[in-house]
């Protein structure tokens, strides 16, 4: 494989699911860019703003930088994260949550990308639920390395190996095109080397803020099916994932009328 003009860049994928929906984020990260003739690695500048994000998130709301963030637990006033051993209320946890996304513009630009599903007859290509999902989020990884001419490696949360299986089989196997078969070509994820990796979350920014993108995504796709709960309704949760500015958002991988960021299957 030789290295494109592109450079490299990294996923970090996470997720957020019940019973009936199931929605998988990447957070797309520079790695190697070639700068005024000269290879060079440019995660650090990344990883350096996460931390500044991080350290602010602890100046405004008292939430230490060693805890780990987790979208489900802060927006339900879980998780002791004032001060790492007390819980905000529901109405605190949403500003908390809200700032939380409003400062993510350490990413660059069209960095985030999501795929949803519901429980039932969707599918994609004769897959269902988590294998649907993750189609379809890796044709649109793939999709974005081809068209800026980058290779690319991927990081999963700890804990799925389900997540390796899938992105093994897209390496080889990756159908894209017609739903119905006749003008489907299998389009692998050829530009992405290496296995797919395993990162704890709790040490892992990126892959925290693609779980706190992935839960607000899935609330988004779960009050279009009126599926809320009630204090999700009562604390406007619907409106959450707005928060997140819109150039960090790859809204080229939605279809449709609705262009956030979000493939819905």
């Amino acid at each position: 494989m030789q290295l494109p003009p592109g450079g490299i860049d990294i996923f970090y994928i996470d997720e957020s699911h019940d019973q009936k929906t199931y929605v998988t984020t990447a957070i797309r990260v520079p790695f190697l860019r070639n700068i005024d003739g000269n290879w060079t690695i440019v995660w650090q500048a990344t990883w350096e703003g996460a931390r500044d994000w991080r350290r602010g998130l602890k100046r405004s709301l008292d939430i230490p930088t060693t805890q780990e963030l987790h979208g489900h637990k802060l927006a339900s006033g879980r998780g002791n994260y004032r001060k790492g051993k007390h819980n905000f209320d529901r109405a605190k946890a949403r500003g908390a949550y809200n700032e939380a996304l409003q400062t993510i513009d350490f990413l660059p630009s069209q960095s985030i990308m999501s795929a949803s599903v519901h429980r039932g007859p969707q599918h994609l290509y004769g897959n269902q639920r988590l294998e649907a999902v993750m189609v379809a989020l890796f044709q649109r990884m793939r999709t974005y390395c081809d068209k800026n001419q980058r290779v690319a490696l991927t990081f999963f949360d700890r804990g799925h190996p389900e997540y390796r299986t899938l992105y093994r089989k897209a390496q080889v196997f990756l159908p894209t095109g017609s739903l119905f078969g006749t003008r489907t070509r299998n389009l692998p994820l050829s530009m992405f080397f290496e296995d797919g990796n395993d990162k704890d979350s709790k040490h892992c920014w990126f892959t925290q803020t693609a779980d706190i993108v992935a839960y607000v995504a899935f609330l988004k796709v779960k009050s279009e099916r009126r599926d809320l709960t009630p204090w999700q309704v009562k604390y406007n949760w619907s409106a959450a994932y707005d928060e997140i500015p819109a150039t960090l958002i790859n809204t080229n991988v939605s279809r449709g009328v609705i262009r956030d960021g979000i493939v819905r299957l």
